[in-house]
Parts: C-alpha cells; structure tokens; sequence
C-alpha cells in the first residue's frame, strides 16, 4: 500500500488555518462592528433575530458611529493587525518598523487600501502623536501609561498581535511571545496588556500546529506566558527599560477572566468596556466552548463546521467592544476550525475580503506551506504603495466621508418617510 505525502497533508492543513486565523478575525470584527457600543439590550432591539450576514449584508443599526462605515466593512482592529502582517511581507517586522507604519495610519489611514483611519482610539493617539513617538515607541508609551497612574490598559494591542502567531509557525514559542511583547510595548506597556498579547500570540501558533486541541493545553500556554513575562531578565523587559518590579502582573486578576464561565460573568457591555482582559477573557471562553462541543460531538469534523457562527453570534449580541472582542475570538476559533469552516455568507461578504485572503496566500509561500515563492508587492510597504497624502487631500478625503454619510442618512429618513406615509394611507383605506 502506498503511503500519503504527510508533507501534503500537513501542509494542506496549515494552510487552511493560517487563512482560518486571518480571515476568521476579520470576519469577526466586522461582524463585531453591528453592535460595537451598544448594550446586549439595545443589541437585541436592534438585531432581534440574533442573525447577522455580510452576503448579502444585514443593514446597521442607525447612528452615527455605524455611518462611518461601509457594510461588509472591518475596522481599525484588523487595520492594525494588517500593519505587522505587511511589515513581515515586506521582510521588515520590527517594533520600530510596526511604529512607522501606526504612524502613517494614524495621519492617512491604511495606504494599502487607501481607507480613513477610522476608529483610533484614545490610548494610541495620544501615544503615536508625540513628536518623539518613533525616536522610542516605548518610551512615548511608557509616559501615557505613567501618566495614567500605571492603570490603563485598554485593548489596543491585543487585538492586533495574532498575526505573530502566524509568522512565528516555525519558531519557538517563547520567541513568538518575546515578539508579542515588543509588540505590544510599542503602544501598550501595561503588564495586563503584555501578557495578553503573548497568550492570544501563543494559542494561534499553537493552534495552528495542532499542539493546542484542549482546555488544558490552553491553561497550559497562559502559565507558560506568566513565567515568561515574570522571568528576570527577559528581552521584552529589556525592550521595555523598566524594572520587573514596577511591572508585575497578579495571577488572581489574569484567572479570574482567562477561566470565565459564561460571557454574563464578563460584563461586557458595562464600564470598561475596552479592558484587555475582557477581550481575551471572552477570547478564551469562546475557545474553551468550541473545544467543549467538538469532545461532546460524535464527529469533530462536523462539529467545527458548524461552530464560528453560533459562538461569534453569542458574543456580539453581549455588545461592549464587541468587534475587538469578536476580532481576537475570531483568530483563535479561525486558528482552531479553519478557513474551510468559516460560514460563508460571512466569508465571502468582506469588503476586501479577496485582497486580504491574497495576502494570507503570500504569507504561507512565505512560510514554505504553499509552494510557489514571493514576490515583494508594492503595497506592502509603508506607504502601501502610493504617494503619501497631503493634508489638503486628507482633508478632502474626510469631506466627502461626511458628504456620503449624510447623502445616505438623507436617503434612509426619505425611506421612513415614504414607508410611514403608505401606512398612514393603508389605515386611512382601512378606515374608509
């Protein structure tokens, strides 16, 4: 009997969850974006059949965060995440190369898609904006989060580091977590925030090699992050120029959400909704389900097929940050089940949807998972291949963001207006 190229095998099977892992996040922030800000509350009023499709595409809640945006679109998550995935095809993934491309998207947007920066939170901007940000990243970090009395640690870097899961395939773990952690330092240095970043890192590497499949190969990697971050020196501590001390990190914290029951015990729509812990907490719970239901299921194959949507579902209707919470989710359930099993009316609806599955095809050639070689393309580099903009396009750019917002709230209350003047005609005829 002529035994099977494993090779093939093994191959077929990273692939498929490398581009699990890239699409699955997008996937889940832009499904995320529905009910970012709102309470579950409001997110039932608004979403009362619990479904959500990109293909065709379910219409948005009306308000005016949502009006910034395109249906099918994701958001600055995936924009962020896409910064380190471009920074590594263009053969230059360092903190400081990461820090110039935030910059540029902080000021223009994501070049490579010529999109707005839409959505920069508080945290970044104050960081990425000082004059000597790419002097020392960390550094400009550092000054925020001291000011913040050593107590902010929003989410802002959790939600793009799981590519490094993916590039760091074939290295050591403890490598792909020492890079989470520059990764992160670069605009978030609160410990919470750190160690997040080296445990959602890990899981997706782990995930992807098939060396994560349980609940106690998850617990198993969150200890592995917590002696590496509290090991002394470390390189990312070095990274960071600060003493261990004053960045330690409390177990009893990291376990309390890291080992959530139910997404109730999150609070997610509550204050604090942009906490890093909530993120990953909800992250792990979402992953811990999925493993659940595949050891109940009489077949894992089947089960994994069915299991992105229903979870991604529960998730965004508990509102909050939902679209960052659903981004990291969706990276390590996209990790854990696949690109194959990722439901299709969400999958195919991304708005640019082909060009980042384009870019998931290059970094498996990269990796030697899909034969065929790279070639550097223009539009990984900072400038996404185009001329910078100048501010008066920028500003041209915003106008006419404003112009199609109110063109198209324009025609949505001329809609309303037309719907309630036939019901108003219809009672009348009833009447008569």
């Amino acid at each position: 009997m002529l035994k099977p190229d494993t090779t093939q095998l093994v191959n077929t099977t990273l692939h498929d969850r490398i581009l699990g892992t890239l699409v699955g996040s997008a996937v889940g922030d832009a499904v995320g974006l529905y009910t970012e800000f709102l309470t579950a509350k409001r997110a039932e009023a608004e979403y009362p059949g619990r479904r959500f499709s990109l293909s065709p595409p379910t219409p948005f809640a009306r308000d005016m965060h949502r009006l910034k945006h395109q249906l099918g679109d994701w958001t600055d998550d995936t924009d962020h995440a896409l910064l380190i995935l471009l920074s590594f095809l263009h053969g230059s993934l360092t903190p400081d190369d990461v820090a110039a491309r935030l910059r540029v998207w902080v000021n223009q947007g994501l070049r490579a898609l010529d999109s707005l920066p839409l959505g920069l939170g508080a945290t970044v901007g104050a960081i990425v904006h000082d004059p000597a940000y790419l002097d020392n990243p960390v550094a400009a970090a550092l000054k925020v989060w001291r000011k913040g009395n050593c107590n902010v640690a929003p989410n802002g870097s959790v939600m793009r580091t799981h590519p490094l899961g993916v590039v760091g395939l074939f290295t050591e773990e403890v490598e792909a977590m020492d890079n989470a952690a520059r990764l992160s330092a670069i605009t978030h240095v609160d410990p919470r925030c750190v160690v997040s970043c080296m445990i959602v890192t890990a899981l997706v590497r782990g995930l992807i090699r098939g060396e994560v499949t349980t609940e106690a190969h998850i617990d198993g990697v969150i200890d592995r992050a917590v002696e590496r971050y509290n090991c002394a020196p470390g390189p990312f501590q070095d990274a960071l120029a600060v003493d261990v001390d004053e960045m330690s990190l409390g177990r009893g914290e990291l376990r309390k959400y890291t080992h959530a029951t139910s997404l109730a015990t999150l609070d997610l729509d509550v204050e604090g909704i942009g906490y890093v812990y909530k993120a990953l907490g909800s992250a792990l719970l979402l992953l811990r389900q999925a493993m659940r239901r595949v050891a109940e299921a009489r077949s894992s194959l089947a089960a994994k097929a069915v299991l992105f949507e229903p979870l991604i579902t529960d998730l965004v209707m508990a509102g909050g940050d939902a679209d960052t919470n659903a981004c990291v989710a969706g990276a390590l359930l996209g990790a854990y089940v696949g690109y194959t099993a990722l439901p299709a009316h969400w999958r195919d609806g991304l708005r640019h949807g082909t060009w980042l599955t384009g870019k998931g095809e290059a970094v498996c050639r990269v990796l030697g998972v899909v034969e065929g070689g790279y070639e550097r393309e223009e539009d990984t580099a900072v400038d996404g291949g185009r001329e910078m903009v100048s501010a008066d396009n920028q500003e041209r750019r915003w106008m006419e963001l404003q112009a199609r917002m109110a063109a198209e709230n324009t025609a949505y209350l001329q809609k309303q207006k037309e719907k309630e003047a036939v019901k108003a005609l219809k009672t009348r005829w009833l009447r008569w």
